[in-house]
Formats: C-alpha cells, structure tokens, sequence
C-alpha cells in the first residue's frame, strides 16, 4: 500500500493572458476561453528549463522529507539537454548519492505511469520511498504563430513523495493502451504540433470507454486537466454522483503535471477517498489508468 505524502509544485513565472493571442490573430475577445475554458497560462522565460523547474520544486521539500529517499523518477517529455534526466539533476541538488534516479519520457500520461512505477517499488520493500517529479516547458517549443494548441499549454513542475503506509491505497487495476501509427498526431520535432480532431477522437474511442466499463467501481475519477472539450465530453459519459475535480481554467494544460497539480488541490478529498480512478492521455497517442482503493484494517 502506498500514500502520497506530499506534493509541492511551481508554476512558470511568466503570465500570458488569453487577451494577448486575442489580439495578435485578431480573434474576437473572450474567444478563447469560451472554446478552451482556460483563463491564462503561465509560460517558462527564456532562460527556464525543465531541469531548472524541477530543481526548483524540489527546494521547497524540508530537509526531514528528503531523508531516505531510494529512488526519483523523473518525467518530462521537455528536456533541454537529450541527458541526463531530471531525476539525476534533482538527486544532486538534494545530495542523494545512494539514490535509483530513473527517468521517463512521457508526456501526459507519465504521472500515472510514475505512480504505477512508484507503487511496484514500494511493494517490493517496504522502506523504500519514492520522489516522483515532473516538470514541462511545452511554450518554449510551440511556434508562436500556432493559435490552435498556443492557447492551451502551460509550463510548471511538481515533486510528490510516496511511502508505504499500511492504510494506504494498493492499485486494485491497470489498464494502459497505445494506438498504432497515432504517434504523429501530438509530436515534438522541430516544434509540438498536435492534431487536435484525432486527439478528441482518441478520447471518445479509447478513454471514454474504459472510464465507463470502471466507473461504477468508484465516486470520484481524477482526469488529466486537457480542457474543456475533452474533459466536458468524458465527463458527459458518467454517472451525475460520480465527482471529476477540474482546474484547467486557472492553469492550463501542464502535461505530466497535471494530475499531480489536480490532487493537490483536493489534497484532503483525495486522501478521504476509498476508491479512486486517476487517468492520463496523451502523446502516443496513449493512455494509463489506475484504480486505487483504500487499504481497510
């Protein structure tokens, strides 16, 4: 079984407010937020990176929580070196030395996949404890004159401690796919570049239908923060009882951090919980869902 201790996160400092690419493509005002349901996004300077986000999360854990950490698993699909990861970065900042640092190139997905990681590691001895940090910069990398996925990316990091705890959650399910030959419909080559009717179309085909076939096993489902189209039409498939937490009208889409940042913000709930669905989707394209139930004594 295992508890998230903690999680800490940081938005990039830089605000751009949907008014700006309002009036750089001369679209009507309020446009954007009535299509995207995002109010602002926070994107990186020119001198913030992926590793120097993540480096700055992880400052804000006390000393106290740093101690006997065994491994740190980086994602980010955003590096701004090939290697080595960030997990290696965050590991010399902390001073860790006896530490597994492993790293994974995942995109919206790659918290779950982390948690998933995290939880086998802990199940296999009990002492280990695990620092999951995810940290994206997707604006320095989205052209400028792209107004399609401009408007919905965000750029931030978080850092999740995870330890056993004996009424903690144990992984009841996992279900994970990837479509072939979808991989270059949410691509990073020379700029991101999404397909934005094949991502919707993903949704509706592959997520919508594994979230309904579980969703009576629970009453809350915690959902990467896309927007309000994709979120809006998987909501619309469940049962009105069941709670699906949002908060990508005040960030964004932050990629693998969004569900960290989503279960921070109802930290309290999340924890109170005895059944729980956390799913990512995304670049694949792919998702990765997990159901969590409370361990009873």
């Amino acid at each position: 079984m295992i508890k998230i201790k903690k999680i800490y996160t940081i938005l990039s400092k830089k605000k751009e407010d949907n008014s700006i690419i309002e009036k750089e493509f001369s679209l009507k005002k309020n446009s954007i937020k009535r299509l995207t349901g995002i109010k602002r996004r926070y994107i990186s300077g020119v001198n913030e990176t992926s590793e120097g986000n993540a480096i700055k999360v992880c400052k804000k854990i006390p000393k106290n929580y740093v101690k006997n950490i065994s491994h740190i698993i980086g994602v980010t699909n955003t590096p701004s070196i090939k290697f080595p990861g960030i997990s290696n970065y965050v590991s010399s900042e902390l001073k860790l030395e006896n530490v597994h640092c492993l790293n994974l190139n995942l995109g919206c997905t790659g918290y779950v996949d982390a948690i998933s990681l995290a939880y086998d590691i802990i199940n296999s001895y009990k002492k280990n404890k695990v620092l999951i940090v995810t940290s994206d910069t997707y604006s320095k990398f989205i052209s400028k004159n792209n107004k399609s996925i401009r408007p919905l990316f965000s750029d931030g990091a978080s850092a999740t401690i995870i330890e056993h705890s004996k009424i903690g959650f144990k992984i009841q399910s996992r279900r994970f796919k990837n479509v072939p030959n979808s991989q270059n419909d949410l691509i990073f080559k020379d700029y991101i570049t999404m397909n934005g009717p094949a991502v919707v179309s993903f949704a509706i085909k592959n997520v919508i239908p594994v979230l309904r076939e579980n969703q009576k096993k629970t009453k809350v489902i915690y959902l990467h923060q896309a927007g309000k189209i994709i979120v809006d039409l998987i909501k619309k498939n469940f049962d009105k009882n069941i709670f699906v937490p949002e908060n990508f009208s005040k960030y964004g889409n932050l990629v693998s951090g969004s569900l960290p940042f989503l279960i921070k913000e109802y930290f309290k709930s999340f924890n109170r919980s005895k059944k729980i669905i956390i799913c990512g989707f995304g670049v694949g394209l792919s998702y990765s869902t997990l159901i969590l139930k409370k361990n009873s004594i």
